[in-house]
């Protein structure tokens, strides 16, 4: 529900009906709503149902420390798209203010967010090797790959000309517009506060999450 709520309440058909009536701060409020709304129990029955079915395998060491290497990157590109203007996200919908050229996390992929829920899915897959898991984790990293799909549709129909150039130089895939020459790395352009406060973050996160979700021992 979750899922099919944002793809549903983003197409251009709905999306377009709910602004001219509510405006674009009305249908942002609406829609965080219904995210909430349909997130929450998606949360509560995997909490109350969690490591149900099969156990595919026993996670190892390494196969433990790798996934909690996934999860800080997960932290430090999500961390780092929200601080990097993005032509495509709320704040610019709602401010008018556009980029048309890449900077920083979005030469890697013009989707971090996204990318973020897809890291953060497959390292709790590692960790988590039991089917009921792997379809609550595994929904992060199909979201992430379908709404990323499906905001790159809707933006080359309905999106200004800005939107569209800077669809034509970044790459959705990451790391793909880089190895085709298109962008670079460019380490300089990424926000310092932001990855030491992923680093924080994510210790924080660490020592806390055996008393918050259990997992590391617990």
């Amino acid at each position: 529900m979750f899922g099919g709520s944002h793809i549903i309440g983003s197409s251009i058909p709905v999306r377009s009906f709910v602004i001219n009536r509510s405006g674009m701060l009305g249908f942002k409020a609406i829609y965080s709503l219904v995210a909430f709304a349909t997130f929450a129990p998606l949360c509560y029955l995997y909490f109350t149902n969690r490591h149900a079915g099969d156990m595919f395998y026993v996670p190892g060491y390494s196969i433990k420390l790798l996934a909690q290497f996934i999860m800080l990157g997960s932290i430090i590109v999500l961390l780092q798209g929200l601080v990097t203007t993005n032509p495509m996200t709320t704040r610019a919908e709602l401010t008018g203010k556009v980029v048309r050229r890449a900077c920083g996390i979005q030469r890697l992929t013009r989707h971090p967010q996204n990318f973020a829920f897809g890291l953060f899915g497959l390292a709790h897959l590692l960790a988590n090797p039991y089917a009921g898991d792997w379809i609550f984790f595994g929904g992060f990293i199909v979201y992430g790959i379908v709404s990323a799909l499906h905001q790159d549709r809707r933006n080359l129909v309905a999106g200004s000309e800005d939107v569209r150039q800077f669809l034509a130089d970044t790459s959705a895939i990451p790391f793909a517009a880089i190895i085709k020459g298109q962008q670079r790395l460019a380490p300089g352009e990424y926000h310092p506060p932001a990855l030491a406060a992923a680093i924080v973050l994510f210790i924080l996160m660490r020592l806390l999450h055996p008393m918050l979700f259990g997992g590391f021992g617990a």
